[in-house]
């Protein structure tokens, strides 16, 4: 083995003081070796090392300065501190690491959504007019789809609109609003003189057009531009009337006296008068007595049950003494035969029964909904006075306001 691969010297030695050497290897204390000796063994790890007199006539210099026996203990010293400050971050890095994973976040509602009011000024609420079925149209003027003060409206089993106005116009709309047709009512004929206005309009499940005017009522067949048939009532006037299921009518009539109901077939012939019907059912005791019975209305349901609202119209100069009890809506059967009275009103343009058998009841600017025993269900407030209104196949409303007519969904 040459000198270049024993193991480099870690310490010099004094050979007169015979001073111990240290093993490069295991750090073991050497004290037994010859004083003239080059190399050494350590008796611990049998390691071969060489012995050199001083640094400068070491013939082999050291690769590596490995610490003595006594800087050994400080280096793992240092080692340790080193290895237990790594130790401790790990520690506590991997702590918060689970904390963060096995954290449990207790439930919560979240809070009820409020409108923000960007969104709100970017997408404001929407009209009536966008609602589900609802439609307007109309206006104040003479030309197609405008009227001049209309006052009365009618649907057919198709959806199609008529209205009547007093420029004795009567006009025919798509279920859109769109104009379809036009029927100019004489103001003169065989039966009556110088009519002045519409009194009502209605349309038959045939499709006939009625229209009652003075004292008759006209009708017309399906497509037909001139009567086909006239019913008359003169010199009563013509209160109201109303079709009946069976293609039959129902209509009041007065002679500023007292009202007259009568019925009438499909062929239009008066089949039954009952005089008095409303007034005498009700004990009515108003004064003047005309002023009241102008104003009756009528409506039939499905199973021919008849209401009937006893109700004041406009008065002008008319003084009356009347019992709020006594202006109310009654129902009679089939026949004609009083049956009860169970709800008040005063200002009616008119009344219907849908296919539910509610009862609408218009009142000033507001319509009122009952059930058929009086309970009221619902009152929908409008903007102006009502001056007609009428229901179609599917309960859908429609209303004459200031020569504008709406379609509101049904109820």
């Amino acid at each position: 083995m040459n000198a270049k691969s024993l193991p480099v010297v870690v310490n010099k030695f004094d050979r007169k003081t015979m001073e111990a050497l240290i093993c490069p290897q295991c750090g073991g204390q050497i004290t037994e070796y010859r004083p003239d000796a080059k190399f050494t063994t350590c008796s611990y790890c049998a390691t071969k090392f060489v012995i050199a007199d001083n640094k400068e006539k070491d013939p082999i210099p050291p690769a590596y300065d490995y610490p003595t026996a006594t800087q050994l203990p400080n280096l793992n010293m240092v080692i340790g501190i080193i290895a237990g400050i790594g130790l401790l971050a790990g520690v506590i890095i991997f702590a918060t690491f689970a904390s963060k994973n096995n954290r449990t976040t207790p439930p919560s509602t979240p809070p009820k959504a409020t409108p923000s009011p960007v969104l709100a000024k970017a997408e404001p609420a929407k009209p009536a007019k966008e609602l589900p079925n609802y439609l307007e149209f109309g206006g104040k003027g003479t030309g197609n789809g405008l009227f001049q003060d209309a006052g009365s409206i009618a649907v057919d089993t198709k959806g199609r609109i008529y209205v009547s106005d007093d420029s004795l116009r009567v006009q025919q709309f798509d279920e859109n609003g769109q104009f379809l047709k036009l029927w100019q009512i004489p103001a003169s004929g065989q039966v009556y003189q110088k009519a002045r206005t519409i009194d009502k309009i209605a349309v038959g499940s045939d499709g006939n057009l009625y229209v009652a005017l003075g004292g008759v009522i006209l009708a017309y067949k399906e497509g037909a531009t001139e009567p086909t048939r006239t019913i008359h009532f003169a010199p009563d006037n013509i209160q109201d009337f109303a079709l009946r299921s069976d293609g039959g009518m129902l209509a009041v009539s007065t002679n500023d006296q007292i009202e007259t109901l009568s019925f009438i077939n499909k062929a239009g012939k008066v089949t039954r008068r009952l005089r008095g019907f409303h007034t005498d059912a009700l004990d009515a005791a108003i004064s003047p007595r005309q002023t009241a019975v102008w104003s009756i209305r009528v409506a039939t349901d499905g199973a021919g049950n008849i209401f009937s609202v006893y109700a004041l119209g406009a008065l002008g100069s008319y003084s009356i003494n009347y019992n709020s009890e006594e202006l109310q809506i009654a129902r009679f059967s089939a026949d004609g035969k009083y049956v009860n009275k169970f709800v008040q009103s005063k200002d009616s343009c008119g009344i219907e029964v849908d296919n539910q058998s509610r009862i609408y009841v218009s009142n000033g600017s507001t319509i009122n909904i009952y059930t058929s025993n009086g309970e009221l269900i619902n009152s929908l407030g409008l903007e102006s006075h009502i001056a007609a209104f009428t229901l179609d196949a599917a309960n859908n409303l429609y209303v004459v306001r200031d020569d504008i007519v709406t379609r509101r969904p049904a109820i």
